[in-house]
């Protein structure tokens, strides 16, 4: 009954449908509440009790009575073709003169059912608005006033007499009633009229919002779901929470399986650390077919998980794209720019080879028109002539070196060695020659028994090529060059580097030029293949290391270098 009685005062849209309903259930309320009423004062006269009732064949006449108009007007809503707001006022309007005979046939102003009257006027505020609650507000004014009139005439039932009924001593009695139930009556329809009218809007606005909401969720279920990259959400305890189609078609797992399961457990290589940022990891589908996945993950500020210093225990959202089609477009395109590089390089050889090969050819012209050059030619000419060929042919065998460096980088070997000891010998190679010749010293600040993880032969290579850069920066000038290195610290994780740095005292790079340097065929030189700094950056690269250039003070360069050591090995 309490669920009947909180629809029957929910409130009504603008749909005919649904204030038939509502009218359908307040005819079973009538029912319900007179049968109760009249039931339980039964039950209380029987009992002893000083109640006015009149009598049973009465009574159960007018209870007939309810049930007959009930049904037939349960029967005219459903077939007959009345606008049904018509038809509640008229309903109401009923209710009002039945409430009104109760109050009558029970003691008129001394009735305990007086309070009942309200009913139908707060129905009529709900159903019908202030107009429709303020005309059943005046019906049972009236209808109440009449009662006391009659009252007041001694217009009452004979069976008054006989209970414990006392007709009112004065007429400012019934006034006093009249005044107190009409302001009632008239309250209750302004107060039921307001608030039909907020429920009826808010009704209506959280309608709205719902619809809002439904087609923002469909959207967001749409995107979640046609979405390229593929989206994993995790709880506070990592176990799956959604699993959109691309991540099942990315990973090959099945959403079945991977929801609510641990996300460990479902994706091991995917590792969560507690650094955010782009990852990629090396992913066997679920199938067996190995794939590159590039990966990230953000935290969610889920409701009633606001604590930030507990970082582990908050909800997560994992991004997956499988990066191996990129990964081999990127080859590609370093392969296709690295052919290019090459043949370019190919030109500039053919170049570079034209004055190399004159000189040579012209001091072996002369030396095949004598007949006995070592008899005919003085010492000094000959000498001359046999040094042109042999520089002009070393000439030319660094070029075919560093162009052999350059397009097929040799695959590296790492191992662990003595750094101190590599660059002593790249010292004791470059002052063998003339390429230090200017330098008064190369002074290292390294600490004793340094070790380096890198292939040995190409990280001579790297130096011989710096130093000798940094020699030629110099030229004439006095100076020292400073070589540097040391390992930093491990990180939590495992993982160092190895830091080494080059310094000169020549005149410096300018900040505009910096970046072109590394740039094949780029160079200041013209002794130079303009290859030296394309094949450093080439092997740091291939060493997954970096390599940068930056400017010392007051003057010169310093060139910085960064290898990092692997996780898990010591020399």
């Amino acid at each position: 009954m309490v669920r009947f009685i909180s629809r029957i005062f929910s409130p009504v849209t603008n749909s005919e449908q649904e204030t038939r309903r509502h009218i359908l259930l307040w005819i079973l309320i009538r029912v319900m509440l007179f049968t109760l009423l009249i039931t339980i004062t039964t039950y209380l006269r029987e009992k002893g009790h000083p109640v006015i009732l009149p009598p049973a064949s009465v009574t159960s006449l007018f209870l007939l009575g309810i049930y007959g108009f009930s049904i037939t007007s349960a029967l005219l809503l459903r077939k007959a073709g009345w606008p049904a707001r018509h038809f509640a006022i008229s309903q109401l309007f009923c209710d009002t003169v039945f409430y009104a005979l109760v109050v009558y046939s029970t003691g008129c102003s001394q009735s305990n059912f007086t309070a009942l009257l309200v009913l139908p006027v707060i129905a009529g505020g709900l159903l019908l608005y202030r107009i429709g609650a303020l005309f059943l507000a005046a019906t049972a004014t009236l209808l109440y006033g009449g009662l006391l009139a009659l009252e007041f005439f001694d217009r009452v039932p004979g069976y008054f007499l006989a209970s414990a009924y006392r007709p009112p001593a004065t007429i400012l009695t019934g006034i006093n009633l009249f005044a107190i139930y009409g302001l009632i009556f008239f309250l209750a329809a302004l107060l039921s009229g307001q608030l039909a009218r907020r429920l009826s809007a808010t009704e209506e606005k959280l309608s709205r919002t719902s619809l809002e909401y439904d087609r923002l969720s469909i959207l967001y279920k749409q995107i979640f779901d046609d979405i390229s990259t593929g989206i994993i959400t995790t709880d506070q305890n990592d176990f799956v929470t959604s699993y959109n189609q691309a991540a099942e078609r990315i990973t090959g797992y099945p959403r079945e399986k991977v929801l609510g399961q641990p996300f460990n457990r479902c994706f091991p290589a995917i590792r969560l650390l507690e650094k955010q940022g782009r990852s990629v990891c090396d992913f066997l589908k679920n199938e067996g077919t190995p794939i590159r996945i590039g990966y990230s993950f953000s935290y969610l500020n889920m409701p009633g998980q606001e604590r930030q210093e507990d970082r582990q225990g908050k909800w997560k959202v994992i991004t997956l794209q499988d990066i191996s089609q990129i990964e081999r477009m990127e080859r590609q395109m370093r392969e296709a720019e690295k052919m290019a590089a090459i043949g370019e390089l190919s030109a500039s050889i053919a170049h570079d080879f034209r004055n190399p090969l004159a000189a040579i050819s012209g001091s072996a012209q002369i030396l095949a028109m004598e007949h006995n050059p070592l008899e005919t030619l003085d010492a000094t000419t000959f000498k001359t002539l046999v040094a042109i060929i042999s520089r002009e042919s070393n000439r030319m065998a660094k070029t075919i070196t560093d162009f052999l460096q350059f397009a097929r980088p040799a695959p590296i070997q790492p191992e662990w060695f003595d750094f101190n000891r590599v660059v002593d010998e790249v010292i004791a190679h470059l002052s063998a020659g003339t390429k230090t010749a200017a330098v008064t010293e190369i002074r290292k600040e390294i600490a004793e028994h340094l070790d380096c993880w890198a292939d040995r032969q190409q990280m001579q290579t790297i130096l011989g090529h710096l130093l000798e850069n940094a020699s030629s920066a110099m030229g004439a000038s006095p100076g020292s060059i400073v070589i540097a290195a040391h390992d930093n610290d491990r990180t939590g994780d495992g993982q160092g580097s190895l830091w080494v740095e080059i310094r000169d005292q020549g005149p410096g790079i300018p900040p505009e030029l910096r970046d072109k340097v590394f740039t094949p065929f780029f160079s200041s030189r013209t002794d130079g293949t303009g290859l030296g700094l394309s094949i450093v950056r080439q092997i740091v690269e291939n060493h997954c290391g970096t390599v940068e250039i930056d400017s010392a003070t007051p003057q010169g360069c310093i060139v910085r270098l960064r290898f990092p050591l692997p996780q898990g090995v010591t020399p």
